[in-house]
C-alpha cells in the first residue's frame, strides 16, 4: 500500500460480497502473496486516488483547449443578471 500508515487502524469497514466475488477476491490476494485485506486496500486505495486525481485536474483535448482559450481571450460580455445583482444595496454586516 503506497503511503504506508504509522498510526493502528482503528477504523472498520464491512462489505457484504458475493460467493463468486469472494472466491475472486481471495484468489487475486494469494496470486499477489498478500492478505484478503492487505489486497483490498492497496485496491481500494489506489482507486480512490486516481477517481480524486481525475476531479482534481482538467484533462481536455487540444481542440477543446483551443475552444477554451479562445472563449476566455475574446471581450467579455456583459452578464445583465449580473449588472442587476451589483447594483442591489448591500447587506448590512452582523
Amino acid at each position: 500500500m503506497s503511503g504506508q500508515m504509522t498510526t493502528a487502524r482503528s477504523r472498520r469497514i464491512d462489505v457484504r460480497v458475493t460467493d463468486e466475488q469472494d472466491a475472486l477476491i481471495r484468489e487475486a490476494a494469494a496470486a499477489a502473496g498478500q492478505t484478503v485485506t492487505a489486497f483490498l486496500l492497496s485496491a481500494g486505495e489506489a482507486r480512490a486516488r486516481t477517481i480524486l486525481d481525475e476531479r482534481r485536474h482538467l484533462i481536455m483535448s487540444d481542440r477543446a483547449f483551443a475552444a477554451l482559450a479562445e472563449t476566455l481571450d475574446a471581450p467579455a460580455q456583459p452578464v445583465p443578471t449580473m449588472r442587476e445583482l451589483f447594483a442591489l444595496p448591500a447587506l448590512p454586516s452582523e
